[in-house]
């Protein structure tokens, strides 16, 4: 579910950070590709204004919480 009045939100993501900080994509960044180019299909990439590495997740950050609201709803819904 959504959470408005939030400008960020953290995703599970095929993604180890190492001891130094180092993001390493365990499926070759295929993930990473597919995620960026649906967010760009869906015009959510402007309203991004940060990415953080976690383990095994990824934090965006939108200029606008109505943003993060917006990317949340159409994510939950996205086909997998």
């Amino acid at each position: 579910m959504a959470r408005s009045g939030r400008k960020s939100i953290s995703i599970d993501a095929p993604l180890l950070k190492m001891a130094d900080g180092t993001p390493v994509w365990m499926d070759h960044g295929e993930w990473m590709m597919n995620f960026f180019d649906w967010m760009s299909k869906n015009k959510l990439n402007k309203k991004l204004s940060g990415i953080q590495h976690l383990n095994h997740k990824i934090k965006l950050t939108f200029i606008a919480p109505k943003d993060c609201t917006s990317f949340a709803l159409q994510y939950a819904s996205r086909k997998k």
